[in-house]
């Protein structure tokens, strides 16, 4: 078989999937493995790199083999990952230790001491991006006090993607996409000078790698990964994109004025613009698009999914038992309990701020934490079930809000576009039209399509896009509902302007040790 294929490798932060798709975008094989994240200390959110490493090697394994093609048959290896973090390795190109992921609470006091002194401001004027205790920046600065030893040893700082990259190819290198999450002069899309001065991090300028094109061949399998993974000695590997880029480009949103979101283990709610916009000042993100002439304008939440598990895990083990026997689907049976719940869940609300890390749009608070309100004796565990849900719209419609820019639809993946109850809730909060596709491992595709346009499989972004961007669904806004969830999101805002100080005072009151906020 002479035909060329796509595979693509999507690691996030749970899972690793490697997808092998066709020039039209179609799935050929897929396969996925599971991460563990490690939580040696509250607040604490770290990963083995050589089980990701591993995790990588077996899905590529796996979907070679699925798909019954030769390793001669892949044209390109394209590379998406989470972002954030921190992954340090020494001279012999090793761990120094575990990766610090982006969901990490360890550095909020950092954070907060940078907000109090106008440092996160004024960074923000230069890269385009508030901090927050995942980012490079402020984890750097807490191994600066905490470990300085893991400093000393390291060479090169790495982004998720760029690790997997390295032991396929053995090059060292990073995209501006990923960069943008590290000290960047945004305008300019190199490293900044003045930011690393600004943070205290000049004596570490030198770990950040270089930063070359995302869909530009950045290496080769190499022999030694060839044996490991079997795809075949010589296959280019782009330089890959951070999986919040990658998503985007796989939902055909390339051009300016397009919305998306993502409703996975964070709630990530973008416009692709080609302006570059600062606004609202010190909230956000700005990354550069897989387009090099466009940005991703970004108010990513930091819990999407995730407030739906964790609700699933502690209230419902009756139901995941029956559904573990293979009697009844767990979320088909879950929603139509919620159906019967009416809109607004008769006045009990959510905030699904559950990460450990606090929130980061549309505020930056490390200290906030989710809440039910409104509970009284009337209301049963469905209420509460039917709150997570709108509670995540509401935060989606909070983070557009804030973004400047006029949207009419917006092309929703993740875990939450996969329930149409909660897309249409989505709509209806937000007021716009929601568009779904029928490929799901977006992060996978993008990256794949990226690599297609690099090899000439592709001529351009714009017709891979024509090609392989499948719509399946959409879901239009009822103005009913919509109307209702306007003033039910002026309660939402409201509280959580109320309880401000009183997430800082928890923190005082619990011991923040025992929350995993260290004090400087």
């Amino acid at each position: 078989m002479s035909e060329k294929f796509l595979l693509g490798i999507d690691a996030g932060t749970s899972v690793v999937k490697t997808v092998i798709f066709d020039r039209e975008g179609e799935e050929v094989s897929f396969s996925s493995k599971k991460l563990s994240i490690e939580t040696a200390k509250p607040g604490w959110a770290e990963q083995d790199m050589n089980e990701v490493w591993q995790a990588v090697k077996e899905t590529i394994q796996e979907s070679l083999k699925k798909s019954d093609l030769a390793a001669s048959n892949i044209a390109v290896v394209g590379i998406s990952g989470q972002g954030d973090g921190c992954r340090l390795v020494d001279k012999h190109l090793k761990p120094v230790r575990k990766a610090i992921l982006w969901l990490d609470g360890r550095a909020g006091e950092v954070v907060t001491r940078w907000e109090k002194e106008g440092t996160d401001l004024a960074g923000f004027r230069i890269s385009g991006s508030a901090t927050f205790s995942g980012t490079p920046a402020a984890i750097i600065k807490w191994l600066e006090k905490n470990e300085p030893h893991s400093l000393k040893k390291a060479k090169h700082f790495l982004f998720a993607k760029d690790w997997i990259k390295l032991k396929l190819s053995g090059e060292v290198s990073t995209d501006p996409s990923d960069a943008s999450r590290a000290p960047l002069n945004i305008k300019d899309r190199v490293y900044s000078d003045e930011l690393f001065k600004l943070f205290g991090l000049s004596a570490y300028q030198g770990l950040f790698p270089r930063i070359i094109p995302s869909i530009e061949v950045a290496g080769e399998v190499t022999s030694e990964a060839s044996e490991e993974v079997g795809l075949k000695e010589g296959t280019p590997i782009i330089c890959g994109m951070i999986d919040v880029v990658a998503t985007p480009v796989g939902l055909g949103a390339i051009y300016d004025g397009q919305a998306f979101s993502i409703v996975g283990t964070t709630c990530f709610n973008a416009v692709v613009t080609e302006q570059l916009i600062l606004e609202p000042v010190g909230v956000g993100m700005t990354l550069v698009h897989a387009l090099p002439d466009k940005f991703v304008h970004a108010m990513p939440s930091m819990g999407g999914t995730p407030n739906l598990d964790w609700f699933i895990k502690e209230f419902c083990s009756s139901e995941v038992e029956v559904a573990k026997k293979g009697e009844e689907n767990l979320y088909e049976v879950l929603e139509e309990k919620v159906k019967e719940v009416p809109l607004g869940s008769e006045g009990v609300l959510y905030h699904p701020y559950i990460n450990p890390g606090g929130e980061r749009a549309p505020f930056v608070k490390p200290s906030a934490r989710a809440q039910f309100f409104g509970i009284s004796l009337r209301h049963s565990r469905w209420h509460l079930l039917r709150s997570v849900y709108e509670g995540v719209a509401l935060s989606m419609l909070d983070c557009f809000k804030h973004i400047p820019i006029q949207i009419s639809k917006v092309a929703l993946t993740g875990g939450g576009a996969k329930s149409s109850l909660w897309c249409q809730i989505f709509a209806d909060v937000t007021g716009k039209t929601i568009k779904t596709l029928r490929t799901t491992e977006l992060g996978a595709l993008g990256a794949a399509i990226g690599g297609g346009v690099a090899v000439g499989i592709y001529p351009h972004m714009e017709d891979a896009v024509k090609r392989v961007v499948k719509f399946e669904r959409e879901y239009y806004p009822r103005p009913e509902n919509h109307q209702k969830y306007q003033l039910i999101y002026q309660l939402y805002q409201n509280l959580y302007q109320r309880v401000w100080d009183a997430w800082d005072m928890r923190l005082k009151v619990i011991g923040a040790a025992q929350e995993g906020v260290f004090r400087e």
